[in-house]
């Protein structure tokens, strides 16, 4: 034990960014394909919700495989589940490039949708295992990563295929996968094996509600935003209008995902401020949230809307990364750590399964879209209340 105390001792943030490449190539494999829906409909003969249901399968698979990820990550050391799903993101986006008919592009879609909860679920114990001090630092900038790889995708998509062509567009995504497979094979090797204690027995604690319900709130609004907006903005603006500026939405949406998460974290924890930094994101958070859905909702300003989107996303996943590494707290250890941020993850990506679909429905009417504005902002304003109450320190 003292020599591997002694071997964690010489990790630093540069022994993450092979990690950290393989998060934004997995982002990157999954929002590409939002902005070519059409060319996957007419590719395949099916219907846009057979597209979606593929983008969806990586929030599915968190849901289904989270926990297992964080024990893979406990029983089996984090470099386990790493290769794991390195394998399974080549392998998987192969198969999606080679894919002929539907069916077969999805069973590989959901191959590669496997390597997420894999590599993101457990990511408390990369923290803890490599840097206790830094956890709010590795945690942020390896969540927006993540978001800035999504970003990516959904921007860059329609230059690759226009220049490229579907199946070209496909084999960017493996080349990515490919460079990522060959550097986690390589460049995770000295990642702690062993650590302070390997049962999960009582990482469950009751403060961790709170977490799991601002987690919920800021990922399932996020999700219902970006997919409302240009249902919403056809309320007040031509169709072809409507469609152009609800993608630009969703990408601003993540990239201020992206630089929220990556900048305002490790800023906060650097001066050692986590009950402020958590408290002024949260207030923040909100203000974007009203500033979003309002706008949406009664205007045409585009600009409002815009910024609406874009800070939500740059506060909102700020306060969701602190609200996930204030679950790892409440336990004692790296593998302790890893299953409490997986159990975040998955009540997260639940919430997103379920609040769009209540709520969408609202917003496809000037005569009901009140109803869903309100419903948003009381859901937001309670995770803006209860945010001072989250631990922010391993003390009892």
């Amino acid at each position: 034990m003292e020599k591997n105390i002694k071997h964690d001792k010489k990790l630093g943030l540069a022994n993450l960014l092979p990690y950290w490449f393989l998060l934004f190539t997995i982002g990157f494999a999954w929002f590409i394909l939002a902005p070519i829906i059409p060319a996957l409909i007419s590719l395949f003969g099916v219907g846009l919700s057979a597209i979606l249901l593929i983008i969806s399968l990586y929030g599915y698979t968190m849901v289904v495989l989270g926990l297992l990820a964080g024990y893979i990550a406990a029983k089996f050391t984090v470099k386990s589940a790493l290769y794991w799903a390195a394998l399974l993101s080549v392998v998987g986006l192969i198969g999606r490039a080679l894919a002929p008919d539907y069916t077969s592009f999805f069973i590989m879609a959901l191959v590669a949708a496997i390597a997420y909860p894999l590599a993101m679920a457990p990511v408390g114990t990369v923290s803890e295992s490599i840097s206790k001090e830094r956890s709010h630092t590795i945690i942020g900038v390896s969540v927006g990563i993540l978001f800035l790889g999504m970003a990516f995708g959904a921007f860059f998509g329609p230059g690759l295929f226009s220049a490229f062509g579907l199946n070209g567009t496909m084999w960017t995504t493996v080349i990515l996968a490919i460079i990522a497979g060959l550097w986690i094979a390589f460049g995770i090797k000295d990642y702690p094996i062993n650590y302070k204690g390997k049962s999960l027995k009582g990482t469950f604690k009751w403060g961790m509600l709170k977490n799991w319900y601002i987690g919920l709130a800021i990922a399932s609004i996020s999700v219902l935003a970006g997919g409302i907006a240009s249902t919403v903005l056809h309320l007040h603006i031509s169709l072809s209008s409507a469609l152009a500026y609800g993608g630009m939405l969703g990408g601003l949406a993540f990239l201020g995902s992206a630089f929220g998460a990556i900048i305002l974290p490790p800023l906060f924890e650097k001066y050692k401020l986590f009950r402020v930094g958590i408290i002024t994101t949260a207030f923040l958070m909100f203000l974007s949230a009203v500033i979003m859905m309002t706008g949406l909702a009664y205007t045409a300003d585009i600009l409002l809307i815009a910024l609406g989107y874009f800070f939500f996303g740059f506060f909102g996943n700020a306060f969701w990364s602190m609200a996930m590494t204030s679950t790892t707290n409440y336990v004692s250890d790296p593998a302790q750590a890893g299953f409490a941020t997986s159990m975040y993850s998955v009540i997260t990506n639940l919430g997103v399964a379920i609040i769009p679909v209540v709520l969408g429905g609202y917003f496809a009417s000037m005569t009901t879209i009140y109803i869903g504005v309100i419903a948003v902002l009381i859901i937001e304003f309670i995770a803006l209340v209860i945010a001072p109450e989250l631990k922010v320190d391993k003390k009892k």
